[in-house]
């Protein structure tokens, strides 16, 4: 499989990136979600979330509680990995996927890592600060473990991980996501080149072209989020964006290439 490069090729279209899979069509951040998307010519990335157990394994879990997605209840980090897997992650969205459980990043490379370039977003707990360093150091195992370092992007809203993980492995691809409370005014460059990121993520609704052209003119590809519609899909292909992130990334696809390549 071809490495990542965090800007696609001039002329080259944006990347599609499936929003914790096909979250439209199956459970989010489930090997359910993300085998729909490695089964989708045109998708070029998953896009998932990871956390830590009590025990201290690296899981693919959005939110900090268990509750929205799963049978379980509370914190994610009070539940051994054991207790984790026996956990059902699939009904909530549909009965058909009773038997999706929350997967490890290691499950994940394993069942799609060769199909796909995977976007692992680093997830801060603010009710549960993790000794310094150790999160990091965790998922970069899991990746350097399954030969992952040259197909995946390091995404985090907390900048600090960022760096940290640079620290552990200055090859390592970054992209900084813009939080409009704690970054608002901060241009995309700034924001990336402090981290030595080569990413700017943010919501569409985020994304001016004042910004985009910031980002550009510093070799800073520009990614947004969640684009579900052909309408918004069309309005930042116009802008020229490098990387759009959709729950059903399998629609968009059609979309993409009809636009051709970024201007």
């Amino acid at each position: 499989m071809r490495l990542f490069q965090p800007m696609p090729l001039p002329g080259a279209p944006p990347y599609v990136v499936a929003h914790r899979g096909i979250s439209s069509k199956a459970p989010e951040n489930t090997l359910a979600s993300f085998e729909r998307a490695a089964g989708i010519p045109g998708i070029d990335m998953i896009e998932l979330d990871v956390r830590l157990t009590r025990d201290e394994e690296v899981i693919v879990l959005h939110d900090r509680t268990l509750q929205r997605t799963s049978t379980g209840n509370g914190p994610a980090r009070n539940y051994t990995l054991e207790e984790i897997r026996r956990l059902d992650a699939g009904s909530w969205f549909h009965p058909m996927f009773s038997d999706q459980r929350i997967p490890t990043l290691a499950e994940v490379f394993q069942n799609v890592g060769s199909r796909l370039w995977v976007d692992v977003e680093i997830k801060s707990d603010l009710l549960h600060r993790e000794s310094q360093g150790l999160l990091e150091k965790k998922v970069l195992a899991v990746v350097q473990q399954y030969g992952m370092s040259d197909r995946v992007l390091f995404s985090s809203f907390d900048h600090r991980l960022l760096l940290n993980i640079k620290q552990l492995d200055s090859t390592a691809r970054t992209g900084v996501l813009f939080d409009f409370v704690h970054d608002f005014g901060r241009s995309p460059s700034k924001l990336a080149d402090r981290v030595g990121a080569k990413v700017f993520k943010c919501a569409t609704r985020e994304l001016n072209r004042r910004m985009l052209e910031d980002a550009h003119a510093h070799g800073i590809a520009v990614y947004v989020y969640t684009l579900n519609s052909a309408q918004s899909t069309q309005r930042m292909l116009s802008y020229g964006v490098d990387g759009i992130l959709s729950n059903n990334a399998d629609d968009i696809v059609s979309v993409v290439n009809r636009h051709g390549g970024r201007r």
